[in-house]
């Protein structure tokens, strides 16, 4: 397939020349020059790091994107700590995974400030955004505390190189019938369909080009899933899905407006004791081995997955990124 592509590439680009020579030789003809640039294009200076090595992920990409000093760089943006089992560990895996395939990947969890249950995500998701902008990386993606995240995921999403794309998610939970609590507008999704725009997802997964922030109000993140995937909508952008790449939630969406007034309740009182009391799960993968795979755990017990000098088969001692 990128063989193909390819091969179609450099063919648009000889037929491009050839009609670019014969219209110089036309205009020649009727005493006309034309300038050939060819021979001094536009010259480029950086003085940025750019280890990460993102102009040479681009690959074709190049060809229609416009420069960037940090080019396939990526903040992801954690919206709360409140980690569910399995999440922060996965993720971890994912950054490690991300960053030896020459991505430069940074982190930063969301401060929750919350006093009922999500009631502070919108300020969360604001705060992501602003901090993209100014870090000056290309690319945002937020993650919420209860997905369980694939190796692949982050690379699989920016393959797409579109404004706006979430995964397709599945809810582990199920907690309500999909009518009550869909994922999604249209609501059922199928697998393997490629990318499916949609009205609105579920915001647990989003993967963002930061110049989206450049015009999107702080208020299209006060509200639901329907709100934000409305005020894209007026600046002209859509979500789309990828359908090819699945992520599982534990927890499925609150929907307050389909519980009672005791369960309403009974659910924030859960939410403030587990926010304010909980201790944060960031342990290190069933099983891991200190000495011999990939990872590190501090002093508090927070599993880094950072290459692991120590085992033979890894040639390098530099970390790809530190936490």
């Amino acid at each position: 397939m990128g063989r193909c592509k390819t091969a179609r590439r450099r063919e648009a680009i000889a037929k491009s020349q050839s009609e670019l020579i014969a219209l110089r030789e036309k205009l020649q003809a009727l005493g006309i020059d034309m300038v050939d640039r060819s021979t001094h294009p536009m010259a480029t200076a950086c003085s940025w790091d750019t280890a990460g090595g993102g102009e040479k992920l681009l690959g074709l990409k190049a060809d229609y994107r416009y420069l960037h000093a940090y080019p396939q760089s990526i903040l992801i943006a954690p919206i709360g700590n409140l980690w569910e089992e399995d999440c922060w560990w996965r993720l971890q895996d994912m950054m490690l995974h991300s960053a030896t395939k020459g991505y430069s990947i940074s982190l930063q969890e969301m401060h929750d400030s919350s006093l009922f249950s999500n009631d502070a995500i919108g300020l969360m998701r604001w705060s992501a955004s602003m901090m993209a902008r100014d870090s000056g990386v290309e690319w945002l993606l937020m993650v919420d505390n209860d997905a369980l995240l694939e190796k692949d995921t982050l690379v699989r999403l920016l393959e797409w190189d579109r404004p706006v794309v979430f995964p397709l998610l599945n809810d582990l939970e199920r907690k309500y019938p999909i009518e009550v609590a869909p994922l999604s507008n249209p609501p059922e999704l199928e697998a393997g369909q490629g990318l499916v725009p949609v009205r609105w997802s579920a915001m647990s997964v989003m993967l963002f080009n930061v110049k989206i922030f450049n015009t999107l109000d702080s208020h299209a993140w006060w509200g639901t899933d329907y709100h934000f995937g409305q005020a894209l909508n007026y600046l002209g952008h859509r979500i789309y899905v990828d359908t090819d790449t699945l992520v599982n939630v534990v927890r499925g969406p609150s929907r307050h407006s389909a519980k009672g007034y005791q369960e309403f309740w009974t659910h924030h009182e859960e939410f403030s004791k587990r926010l304010h009391g909980q201790e944060r799960d960031r342990r290190p993968p069933p099983g891991f081995n200190p000495l011999t795979d990939d990872g590190w755990v501090d002093k508090d017990g927070t599993y880094f997955a950072v290459p692991n000098p120590r085992r033979p088969a890894n040639g390098s001692k530099e970390t790809l990124w530190r936490p």
